[in-house]
């Protein structure tokens, strides 16, 4: 006699915990893996999806005046790509000036090094001799991995240059087939109340907020530092401003390394400690200023991740994504939880996700479909 054959599964579901969590981890590695494999891809279509969010307001707008779609596009494009050429022209500016000035930096950097020398002679009795020595053996070391880093940063840079030019051409295509995308996620609902095209326009909602309040949160932040810089009468105070802000995108780690640079400069440049405490109090102030006050009336709850979550993203999406990992995990991991918040059995990990703000959704009229079940003729009284 055969032995029974076991009970199917309702709706082809696994049942058997085992059997799910090995599905669910497969699923996760080959999710990573293929990130990992394809991140230049993923970082170019992400980056150009969230331009195409934030520009998309204005070039709906362009086309309600009656400007045709294509034209509204390549403005909205050209005024991106004039945006960014605009901000790399004024930082080439300025580092170019820094640049100049770096013999003499380094000739006080020289001179401190004389200084902390003779100050270890005299306070531990270790001969200068030794100390150079140490410190020859360590610039050796940091000059081969500094020529190992500035190949990678070149490479690294053009791969930047050549993506920068890329985005806004994807970034042109997309609004120009935004109807058709939207035609596409509307035709991917599962049942009758467009849960996809509702999770794509809550992604969209947020993807403008976050990129609005960053933007602004950075000229917040260099206007700042560069006031507080150049009362403090610091040198390159408007750069160091700048790049102050550029780095503060980066949550928790960006203004720590924000503020190491014009510590050092003012270090360098200045006779006592004394400005180098101000910078760090300039820093402070504004940090304090933009995290209680800047950072939640603007961004608001757009992205409602809780600190966890956000430290855990920022070294997942690190490691898998590098620099631009540290810059887009923040996003990312927000439009995670918007899936998980759509999906029944995943809210519980979007409830561990987020925090107790909620952030704002779009809620979307459902088109009346054909079909659906029409109501039946009003009877006639006269009949």
């Amino acid at each position: 006699m055969s032995p029974p054959t076991p009970p199917i599964p309702p709706h082809g579901r696994i049942t058997d915990p085992l059997a799910r969590y090995v599905l669910v981890l497969l699923a996760l590695i080959g999710t990573v893996a293929v990130l990992a494999l394809a991140k230049d891809l993923f970082i170019l279509l992400f980056v150009a999806g969230i331009f195409t969010f934030l520009l998309l307001p204005l070039c709906q707008a362009m086309e309600r005046r009656g400007i045709p779609l294509w034209l509204a596009a390549t403005l909205s494009c050209i005024l991106l790509v004039l945006l960014f050429f605009g901000v790399l022209a004024f930082l080439g500016a300025q580092y170019a000036h820094f640049g100049r000035d770096l013999p003499r930096l380094e000739a006080a950097l020289m001179g401190k090094v004389g200084e902390a020398q003779a100050y270890l002679e005299g306070r531990f009795a270790i001969s200068q001799d030794r100390q150079v020595d140490w410190l020859q053996g360590k610039l050796a070391e940091l000059a081969e991995r500094g020529a190992t880093m500035a190949v990678q940063l070149f490479a690294a840079t053009g791969a930047a240059f050549a993506t920068a030019v890329i985005i806004p051409i994807i970034t042109f295509f997309l609004l120009l087939m935004k109807g058709r995308f939207r035609e596409f996620f509307s035709r991917l609902r599962t049942n009758r109340d467009g849960a996809v095209l509702r999770v794509v326009e809550n992604i969209a909602l947020l993807s403008r907020k976050w990129i609005r309040g960053v933007l602004i949160v950075m000229v917040f932040v260099a206007v700042l530092d560069s006031i507080g810089f150049l009362v403090l009468g610091l040198e390159y105070a408007i750069l160091l401003g700048t790049t102050a802000a550029l780095l503060n995108v980066i949550p928790y780690l960006g203004p720590w390394l924000g503020a190491l640079i014009p510590v050092v400069i003012a270090l360098l440049t200045k006779d006592s400690a004394t400005a180098a405490l101000g910078v760090v109090a300039v820093i402070a102030v504004t940090q304090f200023m933009d995290n209680n006050f800047i950072t939640p009336k603007v961004v608001g709850s757009s992205v409602s991740i809780n600190p966890l979550a956000s430290m855990v993203a920022l070294i997942a999406w690190g490691a898998l994504w590098g620099f631009m990992g540290l810059i887009l995990a923040i996003p990312i991991t927000g439009m995670i939880k918007l899936v998980f918040d759509e999906i029944p059995t995943l809210k519980p990990w979007g409830y561990l996700l987020g925090d107790d703000k909620a952030p704002a959704k779009v809620h979307l009229r459902v088109p009346r479909l054909p079909f659906r079940r029409r109501k039946a003729p009003k009877a006639d009284p006269g009949q």
